[in-house]
């Protein structure tokens, strides 16, 4: 007579394929040729660079106090066509894509203890550091970052132009 076969448990099963997955994924991450790193580096994130180059970040809400505010600058780092379209109340064009032709046409407006906020789309654009960290490099002081960009602006509903 024939007996059944046996089978393992369900959770025993699963607990094998668990550590199998666990020790094959070692082994890959050990002698792979571009392993994962274990910590994320975040000395090179956006943020990060802006306040070690000595720029202020602003949340929304510090920034809808300085642009209502008076005696900062507002500076867009998007393109012309986005700031056409929309941009924060009293703000200038200053397109990133161009920040060395935009700088002489400006150079006038920008005196080395005139207080800059400058933003772009969003936290996915960089290219309101970027014009912060050029415009320091020409000699400006003071330069605030409002990182969170257009959009974080426009989705809390606050006026635009």
């Amino acid at each position: 007579m024939h007996s059944a076969p046996r089978y393992w448990p369900v959770p025993i099963c699963f607990l094998g394929i668990v550590i199998l997955a666990l020790c094959l994924g070692t082994l890959a991450q050990f002698f792979g040729p571009s392993p994962i790193p274990w910590v994320q580096d975040h000395s090179q994130s956006p943020l990060a660079k802006a306040r070690a180059a000595g720029i202020d970040v602003l949340s929304l809400e510090q920034a809808r106090e300085v642009v209502s505010g008076s005696g900062v600058l507002v500076l867009d780092a998007r393109s012309a066509s986005d700031f056409d379209t929309s941009h924060l109340p009293g703000a200038i064009s200053f397109p990133n894509a161009t920040r060395a032709e935009s700088y002489y046409e400006l150079a006038a407006l920008l005196q080395p203890d005139q207080p800059l906020l400058i933003y772009c789309s969003g936290k996915t654009c960089d290219d309101a550091l970027q014009l912060g960290l050029f415009l320091k490099e020409q000699g400006s002081k003071k330069i605030l970052l409002f990182s969170d960009g257009f959009q974080a602006w426009k989705e809390a509903g606050l006026p635009i132009e």
